[in-house]
């Protein structure tokens, strides 16, 4: 257990060098590496020593699997809106629908990895990382997108949700 504890703390630091990489300008080389410990952290806390849940393991990781297949489709629809080259505020293809798919994305990953493997503590202290996740979110929207796009991106923020359709 206190290996999660660590993981969560790890990863709560992890978001602000990623917002000082960003924001401030420091550490600007951390922003790639950090989108990955930001990515791969949460999964890696299967892998120790844990209790793991005495339910019907079948439907558990059927449900897991369904959700990590779901967590990548996203994930590649969201990155090709990127590839496109578009300029400014993205508002198409998964944006069109969510303001944050990527992050939902790797929402959808870990918790269906979680269930996949049935980590008890995984799962219970993932949803504190998954807290950190909408912080960072929240974060992202009131310190740049509202600056950088103004009334355009307040227009998108009310008729798009933030990790749920409207």
């Amino acid at each position: 257990m206190i290996i999660q504890i660590i993981f969560v703390g790890i990863f709560a630091l992890n978001i602000a060098l990623i917002w000082l990489a960003i924001n401030a300008q420091k550490f600007s080389w951390y922003a790639w590496p950090g989108g990955q410990v930001m990515t791969w952290l949460p999964l890696a806390t299967v892998f120790f020593n844990q209790p793991r849940f005495e339910l019907d393991y079948f439907w558990w990781r059927v449900a897991g699997v369904v959700a990590i297949v779901l967590g990548i489709a996203l994930r590649r629809w969201a990155i090709a809106q990127f590839k496109k080259g578009q300029t400014g505020l993205i508002t198409s293809g998964p944006y069109a629908l969510l303001r944050h798919p990527l992050l939902l994305s790797m929402i959808f990953i870990s918790v269906g990895w979680w269930w996949v493997w049935a980590a008890v503590y995984s799962f219970y202290f993932g949803m504190f990382i998954l807290a950190l996740i909408w912080f960072h979110a929240n974060l992202e929207e009131k310190l740049n997108l509202a600056k950088e796009f103004g009334d355009q991106y307040r227009r998108y923020r009310r008729q798009t949700g933030m990790f749920w359709v409207k």
